[in-house]
């Protein structure tokens, strides 16, 4: 079977996407920048992996998909942990009963994709089941994708980069219960909060690595230890991939948090938008020098590392009073 009224498309980042085409099935009317801002979405996390490229990055929380939902009382059920069975059993339900369900994926196992890079976790929904697999819509691919269900329980199972338990998500009853205008307040400044103290914000933001403007500093520091590294080459391009590639929406996953700012009617002021929108070009420029120094070798892959670096620190700095004049906002 396949939900006979959900119509797939593309978008800019996977998980901002599913929850767009979400918006799309059950009326509600948002975009996805939208999206996006409405569910905290622009954060950082930087970790270090076992295999090349070793250091990593992404410029959004873990609970990205999870904090829409709550911001604005949309009902829902999140599930992680179960065993594969339990868990292909409540996802088949949940279709049964005209509801697409979020999945969280490693694309390794999504033989649609073909690449041999482990790259999780991954949002997308399934839209339909049959015997044998599961239809998917996933944001990267013009049409609903077909998947074995067997590829799909190594893609939910995955312990490669960030570890997978079955974790998927699913809406229950799609009434919004929070006025849009106080949902776009609270995300904006969740948001901004996680920024400075993750630990300390509304959603918990998991163990992986180090998070916030804390992980945007270590990012930094680790970028002396790049040219000694097994690959610093992948390692470079890998960082730029993660800046404007990979489904971030261009600049680190700021140019869609500035989009946001552009699309809702927002009390934080016109100058909020505008530096948000300088600082998204800023990441651009970063992942271009990186991709420079994929390219180098060397004393030339250092110096251009370094001023990555250095840039990097500058934007940091800019992020930190951006966050701050948020939340001094008398809103």
């Amino acid at each position: 079977m396949r939900l006979p009224d959900y119509d797939h498309a593309t978008g800019r980042h996977c998980g901002s996407t599913s929850l767009r085409n979400l918006a799309d099935y059950y009326g509600w009317g948002f975009d996805e920048p939208t999206c996006f801002g409405l569910a905290s979405g622009l954060g950082f996390t930087f970790f270090e992996l076992p295999d090349p490229p070793h250091k990593a990055f992404i410029g959004r929380p873990l609970y990205l998909e999870r904090a829409f939902f709550h911001t604005l009382g949309i009902d829902h059920v999140e599930r992680e942990g179960q065993s594969w069975d339990e868990a292909w059993a409540d996802i088949r339900e949940l279709l049964d009963d005209g509801h697409p369900v979020m999945l969280f994926a490693d694309i390794y196992y999504l033989d649609y994709y073909g690449t041999d890079t482990h790259f999780s976790p991954h949002s997308l929904l399934a839209v339909g089941y049959d015997d044998e697999g599961v239809y998917l819509s996933d944001s990267e691919f013009e049409e609903v994708q077909y998947l074995p269900t067997d590829r799909l329980q190594g893609a939910m199972t995955s312990n490669a980069m960030v570890p997978l338990q079955c974790r998927y998500l699913a809406v229950t009853d799609p009434s919004i219960t929070t006025p849009v205008e106080d949902a776009v307040v609270a995300a904006t400044t969740t948001m901004a909060e996680y920024m400075f103290a993750p630990d300390e914000g509304r959603f918990d933001p998991g163990t992986l690595g180090v998070q916030g403007l804390a992980g945007i500093q270590r990012l930094v520091s680790s970028m002396a230890e790049w040219p000694t590294l097994p690959d610093p080459q992948w390692t470079a391009r890998f960082a730029y991939q993660n800046v404007e590639r990979r489904g971030t929406g261009g600049g680190a996953f700021r140019g869609l948090q500035r989009d946001f700012f552009r699309t809702v009617e927002h009390p934080f002021g016109e100058s909020v938008t505008e530096e948000m929108a300088a600082i998204a070009e800023d990441w651009t420029a970063v992942g271009e020098t990186l991709k420079d120094a994929s390219e180098s070798e060397g004393p030339d892959y250092r110096e251009t590392v370094d001023e990555v670096a250095g840039d990097i620190r500058t934007i940091a700095d800019r992020e930190a009073a951006l966050y701050r004049e948020i939340l001094d906002a008398d809103v």
